[in-house]
C-alpha cells in the first residue's frame, strides 16, 4: 500500500462523510425552520438531490426528525472515536447531544416491533392488552415513551445503570403525555428482581456484553410472567464487509458484543425460553424472540 493509495482511500471516504453532513444540515434547516445563505442552501439541495432526487418525497416531519437523529448520533459517536481512540470500551457518554440523538433513533425500534407483531397475532395481542413492558437500557427514555404512546394498554418500566442518561430521561418523560404510565429506575439488568410481572421485555443485544448475557437472560426470564415475550434486538445483516467491520467496532467500543442470531437462539433455549425464533423486519434491525415457558 502506497501513500497515494492511502490518500485516495481517505478522499473517497470523505465524500460520504461530507454528504452525510450535508443531509443532516438540510434536515436541520427543514426541521428547525432555519434560514441559510441562499448559495449554501441551493448547494445543499444539490447534494441531497444527487443522493436521490426523491429523497424527501412523502416523508413526514417525524420521519425527518428520526433521520436527523440518526445522522447526529453517527457524527457524535464517530467524533468520540476520532478524538479518543484509546479509551476503554463502555457506554460513558455524557454529552446530551450524543445521548438524546441515540435515544431518538431508538424510537424507531417501537415501529419495527409493531410491524413484527403484525405477523405474530399472539405478540400483537400482548401489546394491546393490559400488562407491563420492560425496556432494558432505556437511556434517555425515548423508546419507553414511544412504547407507552404506541401500546396504550401497557405500563412501562425503563431501567438503565447510566445516571447521566436517566437524568435526561426524567426530563423527557416529564414533558411527555405518558408520564403517568412510565417508571424509570437506576438499575442494571443483572440487578433486576421483578418476578413474573412483565408481559413483554426488550433487550438491546448490541449493548449486552457476552460475560453478562446469561445472568441478564435469567433475570429477564424471571421477570416475565409465564407466556411473556422477550425480544432480543440485533443489528441486521451488514450489506458490505466494510459496513460489518464498522458495526462491530461501534458495538464493542460501546461495551457490547456482536451477537450472531444463531448464537442468541442457542442462549435463549439454554435458559428455558420456548418458541425461540430469529426474525427480520427491516434494516438495520433484526430480532430474536422467545417466550417464557408456561410452567
Amino acid at each position: 500500500m502506497s501513500f497515494e493509495s492511502l490518500m485516495a482511500a481517505a478522499l473517497r471516504l470523505s465524500v460520504s462523510v461530507e454528504a452525510l453532513a450535508a443531509l443532516g444540515a438540510e434536515l436541520r434547516l427543514r426541521q428547525e425552520k432555519l434560514v441559510a445563505d441562499t448559495r449554501v442552501s441551493a448547494l445543499l439541495r444539490d447534494v441531497t438531490h444527487s443522493i436521490d432526487p426523491a429523497l424527501f418525497d412523502g416523508i413526514e416531519a417525524d420521519g425527518e426528525a428520526a433521520a436527523l437523529a440518526l445522522v447526529q448520533a453517527v457524527f457524535s459517536q464517530a467524533n468520540d472515536l476520532l478524538q479518543d481512540p484509546a479509551r476503554a470500551p463502555g457506554w460513558r457518554y455524557e454529552n446530551p447531544l450524543v445521548l438524546q440523538s441515540q435515544g431518538q433513533v431508538s424510537r424507531l425500534i417501537v415501529r419495527s416491533l409493531d410491524a413484527l407483531a403484525a405477523r405474530l397475532p399472539d405478540l400483537r395481542a400482548t401489546m394491546r392488552q393490559p400488562g407491563l413492558f420492560l425496556d432494558v437500557g432505556t437511556g434517555v427514555g425515548w423508546l419507553a415513551i414511544e412504547a407507552a404512546r404506541c401500546w396504550t394498554a401497557l405500563r412501562v418500566i425503563g431501567i438503565d445503570r447510566w445516571e447521566p442518561a436517566l437524568a435526561l430521561a426524567r426530563q423527557n418523560l416529564a414533558t411527555s403525555d405518558v408520564a403517568a404510565r412510565v417508571e424509570l429506575r437506576l438499575q442494571s439488568v443483572e440487578q433486576l428482581e421483578d418476578e413474573a410481572t412483565v408481559s413483554l421485555a426488550w433487550l438491546p443485544g448490541p449493548f449486552i456484553a457476552a460475560d453478562i448475557a446469561d445472568r441478564a437472560l435469567d433475570r429477564v426470564r424471571r421477570a416475565l410472567r409465564p407466556g411473556g415475550w422477550l425480544i432480543f434486538g440485533l443489528y441486521g445483516p451488514a450489506p458490505t464487509r466494510l459496513a460489518e467491520a464498522v458495526t462491530c467496532l461501534r458495538t464493542v467500543r460501546d461495551g457490547g458484543y456482536s451477537w450472531a442470531p444463531d448464537e442468541v437462539v442457542d442462549r435463549l433455549r439454554a435458559v428455558y425460553f420456548e418458541s425461540v425464533e430469529a426474525l427480520s423486519v427491516a434494516p438495520p434491525i433484526s430480532f430474536v424472540i422467545g417466550r417464557r415457558s408456561r410452567e
